[in-house]
């Protein structure tokens, strides 16, 4: 209990998951006994540091069948939060290859190297996971879309 023109503090806890080197800005309503303001909204306003830089966060490939298509992802953890990549998943039966790539000397940024082929007109789909030691962020996500089309319709 706040007495008339005392002070309080208020907790709360936001879940700051994708805004990693940006402005977040969340609005809570605060509730009180005081019966001339029984409701009002606070805002709250911070930069959300960045714990790694993922580089492409998804990847999109598009070819023809027939074509291998390749994408490398770059994973680079910040100086301040440093972490390694203990395990790599995908989706059971993705027809999607990677590689998890260390960096050289246990520093630096990590990689992950993307490829597929299909002989036919298909879409390829992989969600891959990665795990880590990090207690801010202990699981990555990378997103895989590959789509061979016939280019000579539009329509696929």
């Amino acid at each position: 209990i706040i007495p008339p023109g005392g002070e309080g503090k208020i907790k709360l806890s936001l879940k700051t998951g994708g805004y990693g080197g940006s402005k977040m800005t969340k609005n809570i309503s605060v509730r009180t006994n005081d019966p001339r303001k029984r409701k009002f909204s606070l805002a709250v306003t911070g930069m959300v540091e960045q714990v790694a830089k993922i580089d492409p966060v998804s990847v999109n490939l598009y070819g023809k069948p027939g074509d291998t298509l390749e994408k490398t992802v770059t994973i680079t953890p910040s100086q301040k939060y440093p972490f390694s990549i203990k395990s790599m998943q995908q989706l059971p039966g993705s027809k999607v290859d990677a590689q998890l790539i260390k960096p050289e000397n246990g520093k630096g940024p990590w990689q992950v190297k993307i490829s597929g082929m299909a002989p036919t007109v298909t879409k390829l789909y992989d969600n891959i996971v990665l795990k880590t030691d990090s207690k801010y962020t202990p699981v990555l996500y990378i997103r895989i879309s590959i789509m061979f089309i016939d280019q000579g319709n539009s329509d696929s």
